[in-house]
């Protein structure tokens, strides 16, 4: 039993076979990856623990030392504060920072403004700040030490320049009566040797202050024990930590604020513009961390442009109290790369042993096939008209050889063809599928062209036939150019020297008068151009005149059975026609019917010259000379239509003394100008006889 309908490439059976083998094995490939790459994620989720362990057992243990070197020094001073008198606090606290290398600074400070400080200096030692605000006599001394703790200068000032009980840290403890953690901020080191590298002596340190407050057995609060901590150096931890080949690790708090980033210093992490999530540069880095703010989970995963991250998290408000996170985010290539090239290798290997038979296969059904789809392609381009890149088939295969003789052809005898008749017309043909029948017409609102040539019995007989018949090529060539291929029309026939064209079918055109308008200048400005190639060459200029006219005419195929031809017939026709001969009397080059006026005033320049009644008409119609388009107009031709435009309503109305006196400025201004000549002579004839009371201003034609 045949099945109707169905059709499919031959080349399809030959090749299914080989697309089974083919994705039986990409299947296998598949599960072995799937395999091997769970078994890759479980031993990189156990590298990420140990990475986040690692990262959060060494920043916790910093902090938690800081806190307890605050919480125990405020207990161990908690009846026993003074610092004015007791000489073992300066040494107190040097002993502090060098159990805790991470502490930047050590501080004491009482309910007196008195405070006792320890900062690390550039020298790498410790050097020590004392105020004592005392009511008679307050100081401030400073001991700079060298790296072996001697004292090497001395300063001292008579004021206490910097109050302790008004930093945050100070006031916090005071209220909250509990150990106070600050936000990160820029720490307070006015002198010289306050930096944390000794290589950079304009580095400015950031951190946060823990802050314990002492409280005596009474429950009296007595001062603050304070300790900063320099996130320089938990910054530089976190850029040393190697998470994959491009795991990134970075701390941000609650707001959404970057504290700490591995790719980024601190410099940039604390410039005036603190650098939030969404400022993150890496575009999978600051997608992983807005994922992990939707779903608050300590192991996620994601994918971003088409590839997969894992991310860990820990919060370090569980040791700290601070709303910190540790995030580390790494893309899963890093630990399944080798896994994906196992496979590429695997699959590269499976591949090399079904290329040879795909290959021979793809051969073979392509020496088959590419003919017909070649014959096939070029009938479809044929059946749209085009006829570009279109290349002989050449073929072993003596019946496809054939078959695209054949086409090539019929091809040439279309193109051919094409020049007798419009190409939208066998178009339509093609579309629909039918032949065309001479009964077949329509009535429909069309612009028509006329053109002649001025004098062209006479150029025909100073020229020799083969010479005029190339003149009048390159002529025709011209015209069809500017009237087909640029504005859109048909070309109905070729007169002798005359071509008879028309816009609106056989495809609608709804600004089919604009269209020819712009047709008749284009052609003006073509055969310009070729004239001064022909006065070049010794021989006359073809002066070409064009008659336009809108309105209804029968459209459609006219003839015999056999031989028929798409043209236009009607009155209106002829009315092109007649229009296009009365250049001669006003000597102009492009007249238009009051018809073709009315539907493009708007766009061009236009003289009215006369009303007039042609041969086998009996009503007169305006007529008017098409001169440019408006953006081309100057002040003289606009001056010269609004005169021409006043004197021709004087005539209508039959005050010829007014249009005479009006033309006359005309022939003034432009001695050349013929349409004013012949309409002086005219008012100088009714101003001599006066016309009847039934003159309606039309002058009656008496020749075509």
């Amino acid at each position: 039993m045949k099945l109707r309908g169905y059709k499919r490439a031959f080349k399809f059976d030959l090749m299914t076979c080989f697309l089974g083998l083919i994705i039986l094995t990409v299947g296998i490939v598949i599960y072995s990856y799937k395999v091997n790459a769970e078994n890759t994620l479980v031993l990189s989720n156990a590298l990420l623990n140990t990475t986040i362990s690692h990262g959060v057992s060494e920043t916790t243990h910093h902090l938690k030392i800081a806190e307890d070197s605050t919480s125990l020094g405020s207990i161990l001073l908690a009846n026993k504060l003074d610092l004015v008198n007791d000489k073992h606090l300066e040494e107190h606290v040097i002993k502090i920072l060098k159990q805790t290398p991470f502490l930047f600074m050590y501080y004491i400070a009482d309910e007196q403004g008195n405070f006792v400080l320890g900062y690390r200096n550039k020298l790498g030692s410790i050097s020590t700040k004392l105020i004592h605000n005392l009511k008679d006599k307050p100081s401030t001394l400073w001991k700079y030490r060298d790296k072996n703790n001697h004292i090497l200068d001395t300063k001292t000032e008579d004021y206490a320049e910097f109050n302790p009980r008004l930093r945050e840290w100070y006031e916090k403890a005071k209220i909250s009566l509990k150990t106070y953690w600050t936000e990160v901020y820029k720490f307070h080191n006015s002198e010289a040797d306050n930096i944390y590298q000794a290589e950079n002596d304009h580095q400015q340190l950031y951190g946060i202050t823990i802050a314990s407050p002492i409280i005596d057995i009474d429950g009296k609060f007595k001062g603050v024990v304070g300790a900063d901590i320099s996130l320089n150096r938990v910054s530089d931890f976190f850029s040393s930590l190697k998470i994959g080949k491009n795991g990134k690790a970075l701390v941000v708090n609650q707001a959404r604020k970057v504290i700490l980033y591995s790719d980024l210093t601190m410099k940039e992490l604390t410039s005036n513009q603190e650098i939030r999530v969404n400022d993150i540069q890496q575009d999978w880095v600051r997608e992983g961390v807005q994922e992990f703010f939707k779903r608050f989970e300590t192991e996620i995963s994601y994918r971003w442009k088409n590839k997969n991250y894992l991310v860990k998290s820990y919060d370090f408000s569980k040791k700290i109290g601070k709303n910190w996170f540790l995030i580390i985010l790494i893309p899963e290539d890093d630990f399944l790369g080798e896994t994906k090239q196992a496979r590429s290798t695997s699959l590269l290997i499976t591949s090399l042993m079904l290329c040879l038979s795909i290959l021979f296969c793809l051969w073979l059904s392509r020496s088959l096939s590419k003919p017909i789809e070649n014959i096939t392609k070029t009938m479809k381009k044929v059946k749209n008209l085009d006829f570009s890149e279109l290349n002989p088939l050449t073929s072993p295969i003596q019946e496809f050889q054939q078959m695209s003789d054949a086409t090539t052809s019929m091809t040439q005898g279309l193109k051919g063809f094409l020049k007798f008749v419009p190409p939208s017309l066998v178009q339509q043909f093609i579309e629909e599928g039918e032949a065309a029948v001479v009964a077949e017409h329509q009535e429909l609102n069309l612009s028509f062209f006329f053109s002649d040539i001025e004098g062209f019995t006479s150029i025909s007989e100073e020229a020799a036939p083969k010479e005029l018949m190339t003149d009048l090529s390159d002529y025709f060539d011209q015209m069809t150019n500017v009237i087909v291929l640029k504005h859109k029309g048909t070309i109905d026939k070729y007169i002798g020297d005359s071509v008879m064209a028309f816009w609106g079918a056989p495809n609608y055109i709804a600004e089919h008068s604009k269209l020819a308008c712009h047709s008749a200048l284009g052609c003006r400005r073509a055969i310009d151009s070729l004239n001064e190639q022909r006065l070049s060459m010794g021989k006359k200029p073809f002066n070409t005149r064009i008659g336009i006219h809108t309105g209804l005419a029968i459209v459609g195929h006219l003839g015999s059975s056999d031989r028929i031809n798409y043209t236009v017939i009607g009155d209106n026709v002829n009315l092109a026609s007649r229009i296009e001969g009365v250049n001669k009397i006003y000597h102009t080059n492009i007249i238009v019917s009051q018809m073709t006026y009315r539907q493009v005033y708007q766009y061009f320049i236009f003289r009215p010259l006369d009303s007039i009644i042609v041969k086998g008409k009996n009503e007169g119609i305006k007529i008017y000379e098409l001169m440019m388009e408006k953006s081309e107009a100057d002040e003289k031709t606009l001056e010269l239509v609004a005169k021409a435009t006043q004197a021709f309503d004087y005539y209508l109305l039959g005050q010829f003394q007014q249009a005479f006196k009006v033309y006359h400025q005309i022939l003034s201004d432009n001695p050349d100008d013929e349409p004013a000549k012949v309409m002086i002579s005219k008012c100088e004839h009714f101003i001599k006889s006066p016309p009847d009371e039934n003159w309606t201003g039309a002058t009656r034609m008496f020749e075509k």
